[in-house]
């Protein structure tokens, strides 16, 4: 007799790289084994990450052009809705899930008209600062119409708090995609790399690591800056103004990340806000010793400070370069770094933190 699962599907923007779209891909191929899960996008793209084959890709509109002013970012947003609404009916969805704000947002409605329970996702500081003043607004009316707002951290569930009841938030942090699980080794051979990993933009702040290195004169490490971005061009040519070419190269739509957080000696995190961080939480996993930032919200969830990893202040130069060097400086610090930060981990695996969604969508669906 065949068992008829129920429907969940995943809403966002697209399938690109990044650490929305990273969690989204691993809950998806652990929660196939017990939903028929289907992921709606805005615009079509080719998955960056893994998808097991079982599961639908259905995206909203072939492109989107980006909108030139509100009455066209309205537009543009009814369009979505009216679209995903008709998907979701046609694919006999039980439960919407959104990703990162206007997701959340155009998911809560599409569900409503549908008359299905939604879960949103929020990914970002809540707090930031360039957040267009449209989605604030939405925000603030939407999303105490979902019927549950997952969050990654306790600092960011207090926040939300002033907008929905605390029953209806649930604090959740990211997994550790089982792809990336099965390809550690225990004893990884280490090169003289300093590695960091995230967008490219000014949250990330790469530019700091580019200016402690050329400060520092590290003459025999390497650096390796993974990701992309609207900075790009403005990182090489800073790169490019210290004549640090041959020592620090910026690579991406790099998918054997593994390989270089098993090489590298070194993992910094320069970020100015963040949500969570998946990238540093899979460098610890990989049992990179690791500096970061001390940004509001994520770094401090995973670093306690001296023991597992350093925590510096946000845009501080001095004391990032401090760190940097006595990290540098320290094998013993660096191994002890290592160890306690693969322990810290064991939390974060994808089974132990799928089994928390599903307990979740089991409680709506």
């Amino acid at each position: 007799m065949k068992i008829h699962k129920k429907k969940i599907a995943f809403v966002i923007g697209a399938l690109t790289p990044g650490g929305a779209e990273r969690v989204i891909s691993t809950l998806s191929n652990q929660l196939i084994e017990k939903f028929e899960v289907t992921i709606f996008t805005f615009t079509k793209s080719n998955p960056f990450y893994r998808l097991d084959s079982r599961i639908k890709i259905i995206p909203c509109f072939d492109k989107i052009e980006k909108p030139k002013s509100i009455f066209h970012s309205l537009r543009l947003n009814y369009s979505l809705v009216k679209r995903l609404t008709t998907l979701v009916n046609q694919e006999k969805v039980n439960l919407l899930i959104g990703f990162i704000t206007s997701a959340n947002i155009i998911a809560t409605i599409a569900a409503k008209f549908n008359r299905i329970p939604c879960l949103i996702s929020e990914r970002n500081d809540p707090l930031k600062k360039d957040i267009p003043r449209l989605w604030l607004l939405l925000r603030k009316r939407i999303y105490p119409m979902a019927n549950n707002l997952i969050v990654q951290t306790e600092r960011v569930k207090n926040i939300y708090t002033k907008m929905l009841k605390s029953k209806r938030i649930t604090v959740l942090a990211n997994p550790i995609s089982s792809d990336l699980s099965k390809l550690r080794t225990n004893n990884p051979i280490r090169k003289k790399i300093i590695l960091s990993v995230g967008r490219l933009n000014d949250d990330k702040r790469q530019d700091k690591i580019i200016n402690a290195v050329h400060d520092l004169g590290l003459k025999e490490w390497k650096v390796l800056l993974i990701g992309n971005g609207p900075n790009k061009d403005k990182l090489n040519a800073l790169i490019k103004s210290y004549n640090l070419t041959h020592q620090i190269k910026i690579l991406s739509g790099i998918k054997d990340i593994h390989n270089y957080y098993s090489e590298a000696s070194i993992f910094v995190f320069t970020s100015k806000a963040e949500g969570f961080p998946n990238a540093l939480l899979e460098a610890q996993y990989f049992g990179l010793p690791c500096i970061s930032t001390d940004c509001n919200y994520g770094p401090s969830e995973l670093i306690t400070d001296g023991v597992n990893g350093f925590l510096v202040p946000v845009n501080d130069q001095e004391v990032l370069k401090q760190r940097m060097q006595q990290l540098i400086n320290d094998k013993n610090l660096q191994e002890q770094f290592s160890k306690k930060g693969k322990e810290n981990t064991e939390n974060f695996t994808s089974g132990k933190v799928t089994a928390k969604w599903e307990a979740l969508i089991n409680n709506y669906i």
